[in-house]
């Protein structure tokens, strides 16, 4: 398996920065953008998002056999990845 690096998530945002939009975006895009990210690394299962405050903590379930769980949190008013877990 390999391991996601945070220079990871900074070319993953600049990539995406064009398909950002302007206003706050919702559950749905969220989950895109996580799914996005760690499809790269991950099989992607399922994903659930929670909105706190104004971050997006969207929980991704990934793989078959071995299950593990991530957590992106995304900034609600331009879509970009602030972190994971």
């Amino acid at each position: 398996m390999q391991t996601v690096h945070f220079s990871d998530v900074e070319n993953f945002t600049e990539y995406y920065e064009d398909k950002m939009v302007d206003e706050s975006i919702d559950s749905s895009r969220a989950q895109e953008v996580a799914r996005r990210f760690l499809s790269q690394y991950h099989s992607v299962i399922e994903t659930k998002a929670v909105l706190e405050d104004d971050v997006w903590i969207v929980t991704a379930y990934l793989g078959f056999a071995n299950t593990q769980t991530k957590k992106v949190r995304i900034d609600v008013n331009s879509g970009k990845i602030l972190g994971y877990s």
